[in-house]
């Protein structure tokens, strides 16, 4: 049996979702996974290699749902650097002061991992060699490792185990946990030139797709778009062929020429000097086929 999850491909954090859960299928299931998303319509299918039969959706948001997801950084450390950042300099010791330059060095080589089944170390927001660090969305004193289990805490709910995948991108939630901006549908909410005001600023949460935030949190490790330093553009690409997670990473990229290849292009909203958000594809109407 297929997953088969419906995508708009003109919302770049739906795209790398679909990624991102190939990727965790791929490590799910004894044997691996491929995936595609359909010449003719709005759907990723994802296929296990061996046994295709048995793919189980269910299964698949149970383990994300449930999985355990730390930081390299303890719980007593991260909670530390939160109340050192959060003091006044003028009110910080040496010995403070001290403390606060050793956890922050960790912060800065922070990874993220979910543990089984799964086993994935995630890092890609310090990679500057590859262009990772340039879809970090959150700010400064934000901790990620927060921001990613605030997503993954509304798949619990009972309600999620009862969705079919075709609604997996598309459920949203209201639990105000902050989202990680990958969504492109919310891309703009938090700019205060939109709203006449910060929405940041006043702690104000808008609903949440959860799905997006966190399966996009897991692509970006692997699949990286392609970037286009001209129009301060990326560019990324919905391949046709069944591809394990190795080779659709890079036909993401737009390396690999296929026939029905489509390819779409998007930007960046810096919403505070700090804040940046994914946004829609550029032009909806005329993405390029390959």
């Amino acid at each position: 049996m297929s997953i088969r999850i419906k995508v708009d491909l003109t919302n770049p954090g739906q795209f790398f979702a679909c990624c991102g859960m190939l990727e965790l299928a791929d490590r799910l299931w004894p044997g691996g996974a491929e995936g595609a998303f359909s010449a003719s319509g709005p759907e990723f299918t994802i296929t296990r290699k061996v046994n295709p039969g048995d793919g189980d959706a269910t299964e698949l948001l149970t383990k994300l749902a449930t999985c355990a997801i730390n930081s390299t950084m303890t719980e007593d450390q991260i909670a530390r650097l939160k109340k050192l950042l959060n003091k006044k300099k003028t009110r910080l010791t040496q010995q403070d002061q001290t403390e606060k330059s050793c956890l922050s060095k960790l912060w800065e080589e922070e990874r993220i991992h979910l543990h089984d089944p799964f086993d994935i170390w995630i890092d890609w927001w310090s990679d500057d060699r590859a262009g990772g660090d340039k879809f970090k969305t959150w700010a400064g004193k934000q901790f990620v490792i927060d921001l990613v289990r605030g997503m993954q805490k509304p798949l619990r709910d009972a309600a999620w185990q009862e969705l079919p995948p075709t609604r997996w991108l598309m459920e949203p939630s209201s639990d105000g946990s902050l989202p990680l901006y990958f969504d492109a549908d919310i891309g703009g909410q938090s700019s205060s030139i939109d709203v006449g005001f910060s929405l940041d600023s006043l702690d104000m949460r808008s609903r949440t797709r959860p799905l997006i935030e966190l399966a996009a949190f897991v692509g970006l490790q692997r699949f990286r778009p392609q970037s286009n330093q001209a129009k301060e553009t990326f560019l990324y690409t919905a391949w046709s062929d069944p591809f394990v997670p190795l080779l659709a990473s890079v036909a993401c990229s737009g390396v690999l020429v296929q026939t029905m290849a489509r390819r779409f292009e998007f930007r960046l909203l810096y919403r505070t000097k700090y804040l940046k958000s994914f946004l829609p594809i550029v032009d909806p109407d005329n993405w390029t086929t390959r």
